[in-house]
């Protein structure tokens, strides 16, 4: 099995920035790609949300950002696997990653309107504390 790099991915600038970094290392280093997108919230929630329009609009909206990774990926000759989840957003990429045995995690760095210092994210925050792989925050370009 060859290695995989896990990118975490939404509909920000700051993901599809993480998305063409994670695509450049994935062909520099022979690997698949594997992207995951994480729709925030709990199991109340989401047993509530099971027949929600708003709930379907996000996962379709969640579906498109995947397909859209896929597309990108196998236009630059990579092997592409994506997976959707529900959940709390860090804790599902960090078990996404451990499910797919990723060697490094790719995510994008929050910019934050107003702010003077870019920051990371609360969930990219959560990632680095509690990986046991390396991860590539990605600013924007």
């Amino acid at each position: 099995m060859s290695d995989v790099i896990l990118v975490a991915v939404n509909d920000s600038s700051a993901a599809f920035a993480a998305v063409t970094v994670a695509i450049e290392h994935a062909r520099r280093l022979d690997a698949r790609l594997h992207a995951v997108t994480v729709i925030e919230g709990g199991e109340m929630e989401r047993h509530l949300a099971a027949h929600d329009l708003l709930a379907d609009k996000r996962r379709a909206a969640a579906d498109a950002v995947l397909r859209h990774v896929a597309v990108r990926g196998s236009s630059a000759g990579l092997m592409v696997t994506v997976r959707q989840r529900s959940g709390r957003v860090a804790a599902e990429i960090l078990e996404e990653a451990h499910a797919v045995q990723a060697i490094m995690i790719v995510m994008g760095r929050v910019e934050r309107p107003g702010h003077v210092i870019p920051s990371i994210g609360s969930h990219t925050l959560r990632v680095l504390e509690f990986t046991s792989v390396p991860v590539l925050v990605v600013p924007l370009p």
